[in-house]
C-alpha cells in the first residue's frame, strides 16, 4: 500500500479538487483504487493521476462527463469515437455561432452608445415642451422589457390607419402607475376611430436627436447619464417622436436629482 497516494495528493498533483473528484467518483469516472470501511479514507494508485488528468483535460475541451465516459471507456469503438466526435464538433459549432451573435449584439449596443453619446453632445437641449394633441393606440405593459414590442405593435397598426404611412409618429411611455405602463402610439394628424390622447406642456424638459433611429432603451441610458453630469433626471411620460425624414427626437420632463 505504499504506492498508493491520497485524494489529497491526487488533487494536489492533477488541480482537480477534491469535491470534483468525488463527484466523478460518483459518476463512475474515477473510481478509487481502495476506501477504508471505517475512515473512509479514498486511496488511487499512481496510475489514476493519468486518468484523473485525462478526464480533466477533456472537461476543459468542452466535453460532457457522459461523453468523458465513453471515450475512457476500454471497449470504445471506433465508430463510436467518431460518433463522439463528431457530436462534440457540431455543439463547438453551434456554440461559436451564438457567440458570435452575441458579440455583434454587444458590439451593435456599444456603436449605439456611442452614437448616442454623440447626439446627445451635439443636440442634448434644454426646453419646454409644448402640449401634444395625439389621436392614436393604447395598450398597458407590465415591464420594461415589454415595451418594445408594444411600442412595435401599436406603431404598426397605427401606419396601417393612416393615410400617409410616412407621417410622423409619436410615442409615449407612461410609467407613473405602479401597477403599469402606459404605451401610447399615436399621430397630430386626426383619424378616424382612434382615441384622442392629450398631453400637458412641460416648463422644464430635454429634447436630443438622432438622424437615424438609436436603440431607444440604450439611448434613453445614455440620456439619462448626460442628464445626471448636470444634476437632473426625466421624469414624467416620456415621448418619441420620429419624423416623416426618419429622424428620432427623444423628449422628457426633467427634475433636480434627488
Amino acid at each position: 500500500m505504499a504506492d498508493m497516494v491520497s485524494i489529497g495528493e491526487i488533487a494536489q498533483r492533477t488541480g482537480v479538487s477534491r469535491r470534483m473528484l468525488r463527484h466523478w467518483e460518483q459518476l463512475g469516472l474515477v473510481r478509487p483504487a481502495s476506501t477504508d470501511a471505517a475512515t473512509g479514507y479514498r486511496r488511487y494508485t499512481p496510475s489514476q493521476v493519468g486518468r484523473v488528468r485525462a478526464v480533466a483535460s477533456l472537461r476543459t475541451l468542452g466535453f460532457g462527463l457522459d461523453a468523458i465516459g465513453d471515450l475512457l471507456d476500454a471497449g470504445l469503438t471506433e465508430q463510436r469515437l467518431v460518433e463522439l466526435l463528431r457530436t462534440h464538433e457540431q455543439e463547438l459549432a453551434a456554440s461559436i455561432d451564438e457567440a458570435t451573435h452575441r458579440l455583434a449584439a454587444v458590439r451593435s449596443r456599444l456603436a449605439t452608445f456611442e452614437t448616442g453619446r454623440s447626439a446627445i453632445v451635439n443636440t442634448l437641449d434644454l426646453t419646454p415642451l409644448p402640449e401634444l394633441r395625439l389621436w392614436g393606440l393604447r395598450a398597458s405593459v407590465r415591464d420594461e422589457t415589454e415595451i418594445p414590442g408594444a411600442a412595435g405593435r401599436l406603431s404598426g397598426e397605427l401606419r396601417a390607419r393612416l393615410d400617409d404611412p410616412e407621417d410622423a409618429v409619436v410615442l409615449l411611455y407612461d410609467g407613473s402607475a405602479d401597477d403599469a405602463i402606459v404605451v401610447t402610439a399615436g399621430t397630430p394628424t386626426p383619424v378616424d376611430g382612434l382615441a384622442v390622447v392629450d398631453v400637458a406642456a412641460v416648463d422644464e424638459g430635454v429634447a436630443v436627436t438622432f438622424d437615424t433611429p438609436p436603440d431607444v432603451a440604450d439611448a434613453w441610458i445614455a440620456l439619462d447619464a448626460a442628464l445626471t453630469d448636470r444634476g437632473l433626471r426625466t421624469t414624467g411620460v416620456y415621448r418619441q417622436v420620429t419624423a416623416p425624414d426618419g429622424t428620432v427626437t427623444l423628449q422628457a420632463e426633467v427634475r433636480p436629482l434627488d
